[in-house]
């Protein structure tokens, strides 16, 4: 039973989608904000950014 929530990754860089009114997306893997979801493993497997914390995380 889990009693705290999972850890958001929202800090990431991110862009503007051209042509798209309120459509962000990561600026290293391009996968958009509604498609990552503020998990990390929800980035690209190659995602600098996910590279980056998984590595923090696993030294935690």
């Amino acid at each position: 039973m889990h009693f705290y929530p999972q850890a958001l990754y929202i800090h990431y860089p991110q862009e503007k989608v051209e042509g798209k009114l309120y459509e962000y997306r990561c600026q290293f893997c391009k996968k958009s904000t509604t498609e990552v979801n503020g998990k990390l493993e929800n980035h690209d497997v190659n995602c600098q950014y996910r590279k980056q914390h998984t590595y923090l995380e696993i030294e935690d």
